[in-house]
């Protein structure tokens, strides 16, 4: 069973951190005490009463090891200790997951920046910054390829990644096909056969790092995974079992995550926790010829962050909005006919097993349109390269919790 549908061939996770990284990301920055913190840049300004606005590189650091694998033995991971010197590691502190988050008040603007992107000046891909200089090497070059300067920086450990996942009750996630992985340095194992699983946190990890298995796509299609378990994993820790398994993960903190965040930022920002609304996106690039490494395209860069061109308050997007219920109530006939009632223009519902993956809105293109129907459903929103989706379409995936969300529209009776 796939996400969207049969034909659905995604989540071929991420390698390493990648799916925890940026729910772990934002939930460690919010998480900050004044011991984790090294490096700290001056405190933002918030006004009172309102959200707190600013940037933080969010990263996913790979396994460190200090020692080779023998025929006996495998590769031993260093120690947290270990693993900040770079004069004892000898393979690893990559980080393959980067993503910029930016915070303009409620609003959580997520840029995924694909680890194969060339920093500029240099023939080396972005991902071994962190490696050749440490967190502010990466900031440094990440500020440079998106041109803007960023206020802080969160790197996320793998170890903290899955204690995380476990203290937020695992991660709901669709495997593309099966698989059989094995990393024995990393004593990392896990046997999927495709279709819907619910991982713990070792296992969830091992799923992250899968990236070549036959089946589960390229870095894109990574990425666009990435962004659906943001969704799924903001969701969890916002409920009231996240909220009580935040004690817990504070005291794994210290040693899980590097950061140079103001902590003052924290008692801001809780009180906007359910809030927050997600907008994702992927750095556009492209391929330098005679290299596997990527450029940034700048053209399409400033278009993105160009403002937004106001429209009326009661525009109604002029792209077909296709539905996919995985709700597993027929959820999908009953708000295709509740948006259809309002204006929208639904080419069609598409039904599917009930899945437990986070609803959402996505789109290739039509990220205006995708952004009016995300903010009338309250969902993520997501832009897409490599999930089923059209060009000039907008597609709503409603999934088990859409029954909560919209409790009054499910109760309605059934159509004739």
């Amino acid at each position: 069973m796939t996400r969207w549908n049969q034909q659905r061939r995604i989540w071929r996770t991420v390698q390493l951190t990648s799916l925890m990284l940026a729910a772990s990301g934002l939930l460690g920055f919010a998480l900050m005490s004044a011991q984790g913190i090294t490096g700290k840049r001056a405190g933002l300004v918030t006004a009172s009463g309102q959200a707190p606005s600013f940037t933080v590189l969010l990263a996913g650091l790979e396994a460190s090891y200090c020692a080779w694998a023998t025929p006996t033995a495998p590769a031993r991971k260093c120690t947290p200790e270990e693993a900040v010197d770079r004069n004892k590691v000898i393979d690893g502190m990559h980080t393959d997951t980067i993503m910029l988050a930016t915070f303009k008040g409620t609003n959580v603007q997520i840029l995924n920046i694909p680890r194969d992107t060339q920093a500029e000046g240099t023939y080396r891909k972005v991902n071994s910054s962190f490696k050749i200089g440490g967190p502010e090497q990466l900031l440094g070059d990440v500020e440079t390829l998106i041109g803007q300067r960023i206020d802080y920086y969160a790197i996320v450990r793998l170890d903290f990644v899955a204690d995380v996942i476990d203290r937020l009750n695992g991660l709901d996630v669709i495997a593309p096909a099966d698989v059989a992985f094995d990393d024995r340095a990393a004593d990392l194992h896990l046997h999927l056969t495709a279709g819907p699983h619910h991982l713990e946190g070792k296992d969830a990890v091992a799923f992250l790092r899968m990236r070549k298995a036959p089946g589960w796509g390229d870095d894109y299609g990574r990425i666009d995974r990435q962004k659906l378990a943001i969704a799924q994993l903001l969701d969890k820790l916002r409920s009231s079992q996240g909220l009580s398994a935040l004690p817990g993960i504070l005291t794994q903190f210290n040693t899980g995550v590097i950061t140079n965040a103001d902590p003052a930022l924290i008692d801001a920002m809780v009180p906007f926790l359910k809030s927050y609304r997600l907008q994702m996106a992927t750095l556009p690039t492209n391929e330098i010829p005679g290299s596997s490494n990527l450029a940034v395209d700048r053209e399409t860069l400033e278009a993105m962050n160009a403002p937004a061109v106001p429209e009326t308050q009661n525009a109604l997007p002029e792209s077909p909005v296709r539905i996919v219920d995985g709700s597993g109530t027929n959820l999908g006939q009953k708000l295709s006919r509740y948006l259809s009632e309002q204006g929208y223009q639904i080419s069609r519902v598409d039904e599917q097993t009930a899945s437990s993956e986070q609803s959402s809105v996505a789109t290739r293109n039509q990220v205006g349109d995708a952004e009016q129907v995300s903010t009338r459903l309250n969902l993520p929103r997501i832009q897409t390269l490599r999930l089923p989706v059209e060009y000039g379409e907008v597609v709503v995936f409603l999934g088990q919790d859409a029954n909560d969300k919209y409790a009054a529209l499910a109760a309605l009776p059934e159509s004739p």
